[in-house]
């Protein structure tokens, strides 16, 4: 049992954290537990980031427990752990198969640390072999699942959560295999040659000590005022304003293809706006004033970089509490259709949780006819040539996987299409995208040749509806890289 910091702690300080404070403590986000508390939330962040792993380790080309290889130099863990590499793959398998449980222990709200005394003295996380179990800092894992921002790694874009969390997982396996500190270092920088982990590690330990960890309560209820007041202004300009202004304004925002698309519009709205103020009439200003307001521009963004981890933080318990009671009233759209196509609605059960309003009536309003006001294009599925539901029903599972593969592919934005393991909300957001900038109604607007905006219109809706028709028959094979008869004979 070993510790990933600059601290050390025994396992019996973790089983007397979970004693006297119970198993809120203690939550089991990935794998099978026995009598700990399941937190199934990560579930969707752990598992990419053990594919993306998978693609890293691409020397490994026949399966799960090792390869061969046409010169040991192929293999640079093998080159770090030599015999112990076995080892190493052995124990990575255990925890991709669920085998070996990840546990989040600590306080969320109030330390990204399982255990923190000062900046030099911290633990972050902690393995246990000899009860098939490796612990995280509740917090850490929290503000990785918030942080929004996109690494590049071996020419690919990872997100924060996926390349910390990778090299964290490569450190941690090493040590869950006794190989040592210092190797599980060298294993940690094949994932992770820019020493991205500890420099994140090193920013927490100093944010916490000056208590601006954006978990902290404080951060909270700055989070809460930010996001109360910036929803209600989004969704009064939403009920106010007609289709073609919002997606408008959607198109030409600062909003990307993912879940926390209006937190970053908002902070980074919020955040270039200070630094417009703080930078105004330059010209006016000598070298010593300029300097010191640009160090006051760095403090501000610092500032709202931390709030927008918070509201990041904050948002999957106020998702958490829509989900409970959507899913206690039975409504005819199952959450993962509403989450996956008409995400605004959530938003907007959100704003009004957080404004004191009686969500569950909101929600009793619910039905297929109310969802989705600002969807002009999913609110209804379009009809379906019965020849390509019949052919698609015909077809066994690899080629429809491969199908939807191919579609994927095809369904590109400045000409780079979607990955394999998309996920149906990722091809949702992507057709939305492409709508919005190619709709024939928009070409006034967005300046596209109509002739170019009715081509690629055409072609975006028959991929989209023949995707549409794969979803219905097999949703499970969206987000999935391979499919898990592959998986299982690796």
């Amino acid at each position: 049992m070993l510790y990933l910091g600059e601290g050390s702690v025994r396992i019996e300080e973790i089983a007397s954290m979970r004693d006297a404070k119970g198993k809120v403590e203690y939550s089991l986000v990935w794998g099978r537990g026995k009598d700990s508390l399941q937190d199934d939330s990560f579930y969707e962040y752990i598992h990419p980031a053990l594919e993306h792993m998978q693609r890293v380790m691409e020397w490994r080309s026949s399966g799960m427990l090792g390869a061969l290889f046409k010169k040991a130099d192929d293999d640079p863990i093998a080159g770090i752990l030599g015999g112990k590499s076995k080892e190493f793959y052995r124990a990575f398998h255990d925890l991709y198969k669920g085998r070996i449980g990840l546990v989040c222990v600590g306080d969320r709200y109030s330390s990204p640390f399982i255990l923190f005394n000062d900046p030099t003295c911290y633990v972050a996380a902690l393995a246990n072999p000899e009860s098939s179990e490796i612990f995280y800092g509740y917090g850490l894992l929290e503000a990785w699942r918030a942080d929004p921002r996109i690494h590049d790694l071996n020419g690919k874009g990872v997100d924060a959560f996926t390349l910390l969390f990778s090299s964290s997982i490569a450190f941690m396996l090493t040590l869950y295999i006794n190989a040592g500190l210092a190797k599980a270092r060298e294993v940690s920088r094949v994932f992770d040659p820019n020493g991205v982990l500890a420099a994140n590690l090193r920013e927490w330990a100093e944010y916490t000590s000056k208590g601006i960890w954006p978990g902290s309560h404080e951060n909270q209820r700055r989070a809460m005022i930010a996001l109360r007041g910036y929803l209600n202004a989004w969704f009064d300009f939403l009920k106010d304003s007609s289709w073609l202004e919002i997606h408008h304004t959607l198109h030409h925002g600062k909003v990307i293809e993912r879940d926390q698309s209006f937190l970053d519009t908002a902070t980074t709205e919020i955040s270039e706006t200070s630094r417009a103020i703080i930078l105004d009439n330059v010209s006016v200003f000598s070298a010593e004033e300029m300097e010191r307001r640009d160090r006051l521009r760095r403090e501000k963004q610092l500032e709202w970089t931390l709030l927008r981890i918070a509201l990041g933080i904050l948002y999957p318990r106020e998702k958490a509490k829509i989900r409970e009671v959507w899913e206690r009233e039975r409504r005819r759209v199952s959450w993962r259709y509403l989450e996956d196509t008409y995400y605004e609605e959530i938003w907007d059960l959100i704003r009004l949780h957080l404004a004191g309003e009686d969500i569950y009536a909101s929600i009793e309003e619910k039905d297929t006819k109310t969802l989705g006001r600002w969807h002009f294009i999913f609110n209804k599925k379009a009809e379906r040539p019965r020849e390509k539901v019949v052919e698609l029903e015909k077809m066994e599972i690899e080629r429809i996987f491969e199908r939807k593969n191919r579609l994927l592919a095809m369904l590109t934005w400045e000409g780079v299409g979607l990955p394999p393991d998309a996920r149906w909300h990722d091809v949702v957001a992507r057709f939305r995208k492409i709508m919005i900038k190619y709709h024939p109604d928009r070409t006034e607007v967005t300046g596209v040749n109509p002739e170019e905006a009715h081509r690629v219109t055409k072609i975006a809706i028959d991929i989209f509806r023949e995707l549409e028709i794969i979803h219905d028959l097999h949703p499970e094979v969206f987000g999935l890289a391979t499919l898990p008869v592959e998986q299982d004979r690796q």
